[in-house]
Order: C-alpha cells, then sequence, then structure tokens
C-alpha cells in the first residue's frame, strides 16, 4: 500500500512538473487573437479586393454616393491578367462589358443598357475564334 501511494506521488509530481512547463513555453501564444488577413480596401468610392497575400489585386472598381457600383468594375485573375470589366450606372450595368477565358483570350463582349442585355453580342473560343453572335434588339 505504502509503494502505491509514493508511486501515486511520484506520478502526480511528473505529470503536474511537465503540466507547468509546457504552459510557460506557450504562455501567450494561446491567448493572442489570430490577425485575419484584410482582403478589401475602400477608400472614398473607389473599391479593391486583394487575392491572399495582397500582392495581387482581384477586384477593382467605385461606387456612387449611395453606395452603388458607378463606372468601370475590371476583375483579375491571381497571375494579373484581365478577366472581365464590365460599366456600371448608379448599381446597373450599362455600356460595354468584356469577359475573357483563363488564357486571356475573349470569351464574349456586348453592351448593357440599365442591367438588360443590348445589341450584337459576340461569343468567341478559347483560340478566339468567332463561334456566335446574337443581336438582342431582334428578340
Amino acid at each position: 500500500m505504502t509503494k502505491r501511494i509514493i508511486y501515486f506521488i511520484c506520478v502526480v509530481t511528473f505529470v503536474s512538473c511537465t503540466a507547468s512547463d509546457d504552459v510557460d513555453e506557450f504562455d501567450g501564444i494561446i491567448d493572442k487573437p489570430v490577425e485575419k488577413e484584410i482582403l478589401k480596401d475602400t477608400i472614398g468610392f473607389e473599391y479593391n479586393e486583394w487575392y491572399p497575400g495582397k500582392k495581387q489585386l482581384k477586384i477593382e472598381g467605385s461606387f456612387d454616393a449611395n453606395n452603388l457600383k458607378h463606372g468601370k468594375w475590371v476583375y483579375y485573375n491571381k497571375e494579373g491578367r484581365e478577366l472581365s470589366m464590365t460599366t456600371y450606372t448608379h448599381g446597373l450595368k450599362q455600356g460595354f462589358s468584356i469577359v475573357k477565358h483563363p488564357n486571356g483570350m475573349i470569351h464574349y463582349r456586348g453592351e448593357y443598357d440599365q442591367d438588360e442585355i443590348v445589341g450584337l453580342w459576340t461569343f468567341y473560343n478559347e483560340k478566339g475564334e468567332k463561334i456566335n453572335e446574337i443581336n438582342y434588339d431582334l428578340k
């Protein structure tokens, strides 16, 4: 019985010494808040969104006084190549728009009038060859 008590005391002492060493080693690390990378910047009416690491811009555009998209909005891939560009007027797609394939070739282009597709839209394959045209004014 005495051997068990001594064994128990030794184990408890060993565990408590080891545990306190671990706490000292990581003291302050566990309690520190993890800083989250801010990937969106809004300065005035200008908006920028970044890919993680903040080395490459993902989206850029601007807002009007009512916080609606206004002007040219451009989307980029991780390598910095433009993927699309659309113009807005007070939150509505208005004017020219272009979308590109991942390889940079134009996928399609056309125009909007107050968020409605209008006029001639042209579609291309990944090689840049025209594959279709649709005139939305005739529909």
